[in-house]
């Protein structure tokens, strides 16, 4: 069927338009693709309704305040791991699920607001459901990469930066914090990353001006993030692997800095918790690109240890949306976190 096949090479480059400016206008985008607007409009449509690319709106590292994003590694008795990560993609507090090798069964990214919450979550929530033998818990530390900054490079330098002219303009005061009159705003711009000014103002009783000037500040100031996600089968980069990995603390910020420039990475993270203090996270061409890309790390970064890895098999869900057996979206599971943000 035409919903399963790979991406031609104008939708590559219209996902990797988005990507790079997800609220650029269809006229910017098709005067770039040298296409016509509704043309743009409509094949977008039709990737959204067939589930291979959509829209994720979350906060940034910047707009977290009290939100906690904890990597949890769940071991499941067997046969039990389709049912536990089908009852955990109901939880809002969960954002992304994995079924994953090595000696869990399933990798889970959890936002709760704080340590209290996160013992509940493993405890009373998470360690009481059927089929669940053991987890394993590790709570970020710093964000210092995340995938909104992974595209396909389908377009060219001239295309790219185009396309950049679209995104928010750099704000000349200080971005204030997040505020509760910004929740109706976030609340309506979660459900729909690409509607209009004009749509966000009616949801959230603001005026249109105001609601591009706030959006623009909290943009630009990464305190809320809008990412245009594809269906990692159709990417070219179908493997998915996580590394966890420790280096030594003085060490640590020259060598995810290292780590995030790679072409591969979607996530550098440090994290804390256990024996390792950063996970990095990669899409690849291949498996056997797993080990080429494990060498060269040690080799390249010689304090480098990899304590573990795992390839991912599947992903269930992927920041709220929830994946059918292809890894195309199927359904949005919101994550309710924009009121622990307001402060930051």
């Amino acid at each position: 069927m035409r919903d399963f096949v790979e991406l031609d090479e104008l939708e590559l480059k219209l996902v990797n338009a988005l990507q790079i400016s997800p609220r650029a206008s269809w006229t910017l985008i098709a005067s770039v693709l040298d296409i016509d607007p509704a043309t743009a409009a409509r094949r977008w449509q039709r990737l959204v309704r067939t589930g291979r690319a959509w829209i994720s709106v979350y906060p940034g590292a910047a707009g977290v305040g009290a939100v906690l994003v904890v990597f949890v590694e769940v071991g499941c008795a067997a046969g039990t791991a389709d049912a536990v990560a089908e009852r955990l993609a109901a939880d809002t507090r969960v954002a992304t699920i994995e079924h994953i090798t090595g000696g869990s069964d399933l990798l889970l990214t959890v936002l709760v607001g704080g340590l209290a919450a996160l013992s509940e979550f493993l405890v009373t929530d998470l360690g009481v459901i059927p089929g669940v033998t053991g987890t394993r818990a590790q709570v970020a530390t710093r964000i210092v990469a995340e995938a909104a900054r992974w595209t396909l490079r389908a377009l060219t330098a001239a295309q790219r930066q185009r396309i950049l002219s679209g995104g928010p303009r750099p704000v000349e005061q200080t971005p204030r914090p997040i505020g509760s009159r910004d929740l109706p705003l976030l609340t309506a711009l979660s459900a729909d990353g690409r509607a209009s000014y004009s749509h966000l103002a009616d949801a959230s009783g603001l005026s249109i001006s105001t609601v591009r000037r706030r959006l623009d500040s909290l943009l630009v100031s990464k305190r809320v993030i809008i990412r245009c996600e594809v269906a990692q089968p159709l990417s070219g980069w179908p493997v998915a692997a996580s590394l966890w990995c420790r280096v030594p603390p003085a060490r640590h910020d020259a060598v995810t800095s290292q780590l995030a420039s790679l072409p591969e990475t979607r996530q550098c993270v440090g994290i804390t918790g256990g024996r390792a203090n950063l996970l990095l996270t990669v899409w690849l061409r291949s498996v056997a690109d797993m080990q080429v890309l494990q060498a060269a790390l040690v080799e390249r970064i010689t304090d480098l240890e990899v304590l573990h890895t795992a390839l991912a098999l599947r992903q269930v869900k992927r920041i709220g949306r929830v994946l059918d057996r292809h890894e195309h979206a199927r359904e949005t599971v919101p994550l309710d976190l924009w009121p622990l943000t307001i402060g930051v």
